[in-house]
């Protein structure tokens, strides 16, 4: 019995062929190697492993989002604060991006308990995010803050209490909870970024 289109798909798949004659098909389904922890130690750091589990986090994010380039729009009106800001919104997440970069080589000479700003790296990230259009999960948004994940939800939660940040169900997933900066957000944060470009 055929179930329509899907059924109609997958006929037409299992005769596609790869260059070398193989069925495409049956290649995707093949089993696939697996690679041993130890290999993957050998090639990367601990760091680097963070940083492609920090990386995966934020592709996740964005399919809890639904996120597509093609669908960003500029969210405020162009002759307000915020609009200019979002008009040089990836230009002020390079900013960010420095900012970051200098407090890692800062922390790799002194403790980072003498500069930890969780709230402060959050609204970093958000910003950066927010450049793309992009929102971010609160658990990337913990991670971006250096925070233990408690300490850094009482963070989230004084941020949105200030009006700074806006916590929303993801579309896909209601177990995870989508952030963003506000207007009041972007327009702080982007002020910052401004003022430290000079």
């Amino acid at each position: 019995m055929n179930d329509g289109m899907a059924d109609d798909y997958i006929a037409l798949v299992e005769g596609w062929q790869s260059a070398d004659g193989e069925s495409v098909f049956d290649q995707a389904l093949a089993p696939k190697p697996m690679v041993s922890l130890d290999v993957i130690a050998e090639q990367m750091s601990a760091g680097q492993m963070r940083q492609m589990g920090s990386a995966l986090l934020k592709l996740a994010d964005a399919l809890d989002d639904n996120w597509d380039p093609a669908r960003v729009r500029a969210s405020h009106h162009c002759l307000t604060q915020a609009g200019r800001i979002e008009r040089n919104a990836l230009r002020l997440a390079q900013v960010a991006l420095r900012m970051r970069a200098a407090a890692l080589r800062r922390s790799r000479h002194l403790s980072g308990e003498w500069f930890g700003e969780p709230a402060w790296e959050m609204l970093l990230e958000l910003f950066i995010q927010f450049s793309g259009g992009a929102r971010v999960s609160t658990k990337s948004l913990a991670i971006a803050s250096g925070a233990p994940d408690t300490t850094a939800l009482r963070v989230m939660d004084r941020l949105e209490a200030a009006r700074l940040i806006a916590r929303s169900p993801s579309q896909t997933d209601k177990r995870v909870t989508l952030v963003s900066l506000t207007r009041e957000g972007v327009v702080a944060v982007g002020s910052v970024l401004m003022e430290a470009e000079i």
